[in-house]
Formats: structure tokens, sequence, C-alpha cells
């Protein structure tokens, strides 16, 4: 472990306070102050009535070593080595003491703590939590519809029974529920798996199905989550739950899932099976009257854990386009052609996703751009030709 000078220690650790206290524009929190007399350093911050006492533990506990853990006058004393950690949280209080200099890993141990001490949960909105996050929320009110994603008429209809009535309708789901189980539990899906080929029209369903059922859709890209700080990626995560659980309905759409869960069997990194437990536990723990579901989309459904496999409610598997589903893709992005040409740019495009059909489209609207604007004794809009050139190109590059 690297020491660091008090006055470098002191920087790191305001700094990191700082950029932590500049996130929530309006909101006052506290600051630590930190102190040093002959060998000894002394790092000392409230802690909120609302901390997790565990929590606050864990990041001490996790990051610096295995500590022991005392109780001490109404609070607790976590030692390791000349380290010292005091918290109480009757007095409100977290010191940390130390003959010598801190270690890096001390200091994210303080900066964590500090946060999970001084949450802003009860603060600011749920949306705004969210936003902090680097996360996407999609309003149901953004007009996507079904008009959106040429055929796929089985796929379309297998939503609307498993996953949009649930959500429109929950009232009979309930009473049914209700009628025919000794012990009451929803039979409403509470977390759907979305599996198949990049491209294929995942993320666009997930944002229908947050439309149709009058739900923000809270997008879950992978690099929100994950940190390279110890603990910071489960706690992202659960946040991520938290978060949509007090929006009361919304729908959680984590990309790439796989990257999250991958499976235990082959052996994973040690933060990735943290953040695995967290979602088991997290999809685990929807309440009944929950109206906030999960999707979880991956093109590698083989990598992920079968536990979290076991937790999906829904299956829902997304083809590449066939013939007349890709003619059908070509007339969102090129009506201007005639059927006849639309059926032989689907029979030269087989075995492609409709993103794919739609880069080929738009490779093909700026070349014909920059030829009209060369003022070139061209058509108004690109001919079929130009579209053939633009999927031979595109065969060419690998793509």
């Amino acid at each position: 472990m690297s020491t660091l000078l008090y006055h470098q220690a002191k920087a790191l650790i305001e700094t990191g306070i700082d950029e932590y206290v500049k996130q929530f524009d309006g909101v006052e929190l506290p600051g630590a102050k930190i102190c040093v007399e002959g060998k000894d350093i002394s790092v000392d911050f409230p802690i909120s009535k609302d901390a997790d006492l565990y929590h606050v533990v864990n990041a001490f506990v996790t990051t610096i070593g295995q500590m022991e853990v005392k109780k001490n006058m109404g609070g607790l004393e976590l030692i390791y080595g000349k380290t010292r950690v005091y918290i109480n949280p009757t007095f409100g209080r977290v010191d940390l003491h130390k003959s010598g200099d801190l270690t890096s890993e001390e200091i994210d141990a303080v900066l964590q703590a500090y946060k999970i001490s001084n949450s802003v949960k009860e603060r600011v909105s749920p949306r705004q939590r969210l936003l902090e996050l680097g996360l996407t929320i999609y309003d149901s009110n953004d007009g996507f519809n079904w008009d959106y994603i040429a055929g796929y008429e089985n796929v379309k209809q297998e939503i609307r029974d498993t996953v949009l009535l649930p959500l429109q309708h929950p009232e009979g789901y309930e009473q049914i529920a209700k009628g025919t189980r000794k012990k009451y539990e929803t039979i409403r899906p509470k977390a759907i798996l979305f599996e198949g080929p990049p491209g294929t029209g995942k993320t666009t369903s997930a944002r229908i199905i947050a439309g149709e059922s009058n739900s923000p859709m809270v997008y879950v890209p992978v690099e929100s989550i994950m940190t390279k700080w110890y603990g910071e990626s489960e706690r992202n995560l659960a946040e991520v739950f938290d978060a949509c659980s007090d929006l009361e309905n919304s729908l959680i759409f984590l990309d790439e899932i796989d990257s999250l869960a991958t499976s235990r069997e082959g052996g994973i990194h040690e933060a990735t099976r943290r953040v695995l437990s967290v979602l088991l536990r997290k999809i685990d723990g929807f309440k009944p009257n929950d109206k906030t579901i999960l999707i979880g989309a991956t093109n590698r459904k083989q990598d992920l854990d079968s536990a979290l496999i076991s937790r999906f409610d829904v299956s829902i598997y997304f083809h590449l386009p066939n013939l007349e589903e890709r003619i059908g893709i070509f007339r969102n992005y090129a009506k201007q052609l005639s059927d006849a040409n639309l059926e032989k740019l689907a029979q030269e495009s087989g075995e492609i996703s409709g993103r794919n059909i739609k880069d080929v489209c738009e490779h093909c609207e700026r070349r014909w751009v920059s030829k009209l604007l060369r003022e070139e004794d061209i058509a108004e809009l690109p001919p079929l030709e130009e579209y053939l050139s633009s999927l031979k190109a595109r065969r060419e590059n690998g793509v």
C-alpha cells in the first residue's frame, strides 16, 4: 500500500468531497475536518440519520482490509494496524485516526464512507438521481410506436400478450392470482429478457413498451454502472433500482446485461460477482405491487449466469429480419423506391439486421447529398443503384 504525505492526503480528500458535492447543485452538504498533530492524522465528518450503517462499515472493511470490529460507546470501532475508525450514529460522526501517513486505500475508504454517510437521496428527485448516474430517461410520450419496427409480427404479439397487457391491466392478473394461490404472489412478469443479434429492435421495442404503458424508460448502459472504485459499481446498480422504485412506475432497460452478469461457472472477477449478487437480490426484492419492471437485453444469452436466467419470467427472441421484413425496413428508409426495387434490395441484403439496413440507407443518402452539392446533373432522390452501391461498400468493408 502506497502512503501519501499529510498535505497530499488532505488535498485528495477535500477535492473528492468537493467533486461529489458539486454534482448536486443547490444541495448543501457538510465538509470533512482533516487534522495533523505530530505523526497522528485524523479525518472527521458527520453521518446523516438516514445513512445505512452497514454500508458505511463495509466501505472501510472492504477497502482498507479485514478490520476488527468492536462495539464502542454506542457505536463501532474498526481497527486495522495503526488505523482506527470510530462510527457513532448517536452523535452523528465518523472519525478516522492513524499514527502515520494515510494510504491511498484509506483515502478511498474515507471518500466512499463520506458519500454513503451524506447521501442526497432524500434531498433530490429520483429522476435527478438517475441523471446524475449518467443514465438516459426516455419519457413515455416520445412518440415511438410499432410502426418503427417493420415486420416482427410474432415478436410484437408476444410482447403485447406477455408484457404490455400485465402493465396496462394489472388488476386482472392480481384477481386471478388471489383466486388461485394459497399464498398470494403476483403473476405479472417483473423481469423480461430480450435476446438476439445486435440491431434487431430490442431497445426500440422497450421504448415502445414504455410509451404504451405510460411509463418512463430508464436506459442503463454498462459504462454508467461499472467503475474502478471498490464497491461503487454495485452501489450504482442498487441506486438505479432504488431510484426507479421511487419513481413508482418505470421500466429499467439494462443493455448488454451479459457484461454485468457473466456466468460464474468459468470463474469471474470479484467485482462482477458482487454486481451480479446485487442484481439477483434486487430482482428478488421486487414487491408484488411494485410497478417497476426490468428488461435485460443481450446477444449472448449463453454467457449469462444460470441463476440470473432463472429470474427472468419471460424470454423473447429477436431474429434477423426475413425477406418480407427487410422489404418493410427498406420501405421505411427509402420510400421513393418502387416495390420491385425494394424487393431487389431486400434480396441483396440477406442476413443483416434492421440497424444495418438503416446504416446502408444513411450512407447512401449522405453520398447522394454530396453529389447534389457538387451540382451534378442527377435526380433529386437516390435511385436503386445508389443503394446497391452502398450495400456493396458495406460488404467490402466487412461491416
